[in-house]
């Protein structure tokens, strides 16, 4: 996997993007969001890393996720091999899934934090998918806007 800041040692809390190649709207076939959240959980707890948000789009994803950052690339590359191999088997696809690398920005304080969260929780409103955060539910929002547990657990201690 391609990376773009082999230097990853300087950080635990990180915005992740990566994306779908060619901009495949993978999200669109049904159960691909249940297999991406079920593979992120199995890596979560692989590599003891903590969830702070996330929203899945069509054709990328992006994570806040507190991991040392020693184990950021190891903890993608399996997260985007697991994912490939799981929606291979079940969809007999042969090609991979995801473009080379990812792009990441280390947050290092809470007013960050903040502005990736409302950035990641608008994009599907942005993308005109829903009219209100809340209401798509491949993301963290309803964690954060309504303190309802979403689909995957959500590590809040940092707030």
């Amino acid at each position: 996997m391609g990376l773009r800041f082999p230097a990853q040692e300087y950080g635990d809390c990180f915005f992740v993007t990566t994306t779908f190649k060619k901009w495949w709207r993978l999200g669109d076939l049904p159960g691909f969001y249940t297999q991406l959240a079920e593979s992120l959980q199995f890596c979560l707890n692989k590599y003891s890393g903590r969830l702070a948000g996330y929203v899945f789009m069509p054709s990328h994803l992006h994570l806040v996720l507190f991991i040392a950052g020693n184990h950021l690339a190891d903890f993608m590359r399996d997260f985007k091999k697991y994912v490939s191999q799981k929606v291979a088997v079940d969809r007999g696809m042969t090609a991979g899934i995801w473009m080379p690398r990812y792009d990441r920005v280390v947050i290092r304080s809470e007013k960050v934090m903040r502005t990736k969260l409302e950035y990641m929780h608008q994009n599907p409103v942005r993308a005109g998918l829903v009219a209100t955060a809340v209401e798509w539910q491949w993301s963290s929002a309803r964690d954060y806007l309504r303190d309802e547990p979403g689909l995957l657990p959500i590590w809040k201690p940092w707030a």
